[in-house]
């Protein structure tokens, strides 16, 4: 059972005790106006690695020269690799392709030629040198900044802006193999455009997809998220925002979202959502950082011990307060104790995490947790401990759980199948959900009410959302045996 912290509980143990029972610095920070704006847990080379704009990194009792880029072993930070140019530019983030380690971002460094080679390389793991990836990508020349998808599948392409490598003539999009470059041709039917951006490119449900800010090819105006289909592109489905996501994760056959999306710009949900069979899911309504709407954002996704973990610049995670952290756990949204406080308000955000032995890790411009002292990166040693959870579902009964009281669900004899009781007579919309967010039914209803059956579902949680014709949802909770 997780152990949950009152709000009041919470305040008491704030007086008393320091909180750092519950986050752990690493590190004293970087020198200067500097920022650490990603981790990577490096299962192979075991180690936990950082890159931003910093130049050096501080540990208790040293200074590290960093250029953008340390490794944590356990106990102190240390130099990543040779060849990145004094110049401070920005690592974007680490990934392992064919279990090699590659980098990308804003930063240069020359190879053994001298020439300049910018925003990707591949580490050379016995030297500690970074290498080109099959040629020099040109600076300033290459739009072409990252490496995507984080985490790779078969395919790792490098994407950004218009730009050239290898000879090949100018696009948002490349295939690279572990040893060379390719054309990407699906990228070859979207129209020119100066100011066309692709993010990331993945796969998903046979579907190759591609975030992205360009010319619509299917229409007029521009889009920010298509997916191909091996013949043509497609439109995603419900997706009719032009506001980017910033981060995807796959699991179980679902696709979660996070960025800057909103209901109110006619996303799927508010900074994050889920989708599968070609349905969006909210998310319990998301995440929302009211002083200034439209400055929210999430910005990375991380399972961790089977929960699904964002960060960005929110401040309520499904109607409860939060500190830029919260994990959703298939129903609701839970924040973990901790009051963060920022080096400066541009800071005020935690910009990234990571799993690494069996621990999270966070970043961001951190100055204090809880009024300790924890600049830009930490580790969560909280375990399963959280201050709040969003709407209470209520005590599980029977196979019959109801938030609210006002949408009833009583189990019938056949034990897989439910009378559902509307609060009213009227039309009503009845959505299934399955706890990875899957809509596995949709049915209309008059009031009174109506049989639900769910015999041929696997046992598990499902979600119950009925509306009537005004839009006032209620929702309920089951347990399919």
């Amino acid at each position: 059972m997780k152990r949950v912290v009152g709000v009041a509980t919470a305040a008491l143990l704030s007086a008393a005790v320091a909180n750092a029972q519950y986050w752990k610095a690493l590190g004293k920070g970087t020198i200067g106006p500097t920022e650490i704006q990603t981790l990577y847990g490096d299962s192979i080379s075991n180690r936990l690695l950082a890159g931003g704009t910093f130049t050096f990194i501080l540990n208790d009792g040293d200074t590290v020269l960093g250029m953008g880029q340390a490794a944590w072993n356990g106990s102190r930070w240390d130099s990543l690799a040779y060849r990145i140019a004094p110049s401070v530019g920005q690592t974007f983030w680490f990934l392992r392709f064919q279990d090699k380690l590659y980098a990308c971002g804003g930063y240069l460094f020359y190879d053994d030629e001298g020439n300049v080679n910018s925003s990707f390389a591949q580490l050379n793991e016995n030297t500690l040198h970074w290498n080109t990836l099959a040629c020099t990508n040109p600076y300033p020349l290459s739009g072409l900044l990252t490496l995507v998808p984080k985490e790779p599948q078969n395919t790792l392409y490098a994407t950004g802006y218009m730009g050239s490598i290898c000879g090949y003539p100018e696009s948002c999009v490349f295939r690279y193999d572990g040893s060379a470059f390719h054309v990407w041709e699906p990228f070859n039917l979207i129209p020119d455009g100066n100011d066309n951006y692709v993010g990331t490119v993945f796969d998903f449900q046979g579907k190759t997809y591609m975030t992205c800010s360009l010319r619509d090819p299917l229409g007029p105006g521009y889009v920010s998220f298509l997916r191909w289909n091996g013949t043509t592109w497609e439109h995603v489905p419900g997706w009719n925002t032009l506001s980017p996501i910033k981060d995807i994760s796959i699991r179980n056959d679902t696709l979660y979202v996070a960025g800057t999306f909103t209901l109110a710009d006619d996303g799927p949900g508010n900074l994050v959502a889920a989708f599968s069979n070609d349905q969006w899911n909210n998310m319990g309504g998301g995440l929302y950082y009211t002083p200034v709407p439209m400055s929210g954002a999430a910005l990375d996704l991380e399972w961790f011990h089977g929960e699904l973990w964002t960060c960005g610049r929110f401040n309520f995670a499904g109607g409860i307060p939060a500190h830029s952290i919260a994990k959703w756990d298939g129903q609701r949204w839970c924040v973990p104790p901790g009051d963060f406080q920022w080096i400066n308000n541009s800071l005020s955000r935690l910009g990234d995490m990571t799993v690494w032995r069996d621990s999270l890790y966070v970043c961001g411009g951190i100055l204090t947790v809880d009024g300790d002292t924890m600049k830009q990166v930490v580790q969560w040693l909280g375990g399963d401990v959280i201050a709040a959870c969003s709407q209470a579902t209520g005590v599980e009964e029977a196979g019959f759980m109801s938030v609210g009281g006002e949408l009833q669900v009583t189990p019938l004899p056949t034990g897989t199948s439910w009378a559902v009781h509307f609060p009213r007579m009227g039309q009503w919309t009845l959505e299934v959900y399955d706890a990875a967010g899957r809509q596995v039914r949709s049915l209309l209803g008059n009031g009174g009410t109506m049989e639900l059956d769910l015999g041929a579902e696997a046992s598990g949680l499902y979600l119950l959302r009925a509306m009537d014709e005004r839009g006032a949802p209620r929702s309920a909770k089951l347990v399919r045996p």
